[in-house]
């Protein structure tokens, strides 16, 4: 989830939903809202997404002005949600939804986040899904995901798969050196020797403990943590 002190966007299984505060001033929902999708209109190019603002009506040239904001940053309004969801603005919370279908052992079928950047200091990501990361996760950055979570690069941040407590997420990248790794309950933390050279890891929870292994031709070599 990212946000602002009035605007919230948040992914879930069913698309990208925007939580305006019903109390804030229009033109300041606008300008937090510009200023929340500086970063993210990169990866969000083409989607829709759905406005929750509890049991306020905004005028037509309101609803005009939000549309009009949404499209300049490649958005489109796909419609207001009359059902309220629990979300609170200074907490990071999940809402406890059906379990996704499975296909193969340790394998989540769901929504997934493709994100072709790297994550810098301070940036912190939360999604409803899967989350993939086209780039690094550095240091002072973190994702939290309630499936897994695939970085194509250095993970060195923070990385929570399986945040609403699913033991058969995993967290994977190419070099993985984070500062915290959790799934679901389990944390643990890079070692303090050298990582570099090692290769592609997978960790996940085998036998109640967070392992980590390295992939390679021959197959799987296990390695705890």
């Amino acid at each position: 989830m990212t946000r602002t002190e009035h605007v919230a966007l948040k992914g879930t299984r069913d698309g990208l939903v925007l939580y305006l505060d019903p109390a804030a001033d229009f033109e300041l929902l606008m300008n937090e809202l510009d200023n929340l999708m500086k970063n993210s209109d990169q990866f969000l190019q083409g989607a829709t997404v759905r406005c929750y603002a509890g049991k306020r009506e905004f005028s037509e040239d309101e609803h005009a002005g939000l549309t009009t904001v949404l499209k300049q940053k490649g958005l489109e309004l796909a419609g207001w949600m009359t059902s309220e969801e629990v979300y609170l603005p200074k907490a990071r919370s999940y809402v406890p939804e059906e379990k996704d279908a499975r296909g193969e052992e340790g394998t989540l079928e769901g929504h997934c986040l493709f994100m072709e950047r790297t994550l810098r200091s301070g940036n912190s990501v939360q999604y409803e899904g899967h989350v993939v990361v086209l780039g690094d996760v550095n240091p002072g950055a973190e994702i939290i995901a309630t499936g897994n979570i695939v970085v194509l690069g250095s993970l060195r941040g923070v990385a929570h798969a399986g945040a609403t407590g699913d033991r058969k997420a995993s967290v994977s990248a190419y070099h993985l050196a984070p500062t915290q790794l959790r799934i679901a309950d389990l944390v643990t933390r890079a070692p303090d020797d050298g990582t570099d050279g090692r290769g592609p890891e997978i960790a996940r929870i085998k036998d109640d403990q967070l392992m980590v292994e390295a992939a390679g031709m021959s197959g799987w070599r296990s390695k705890a943590r």
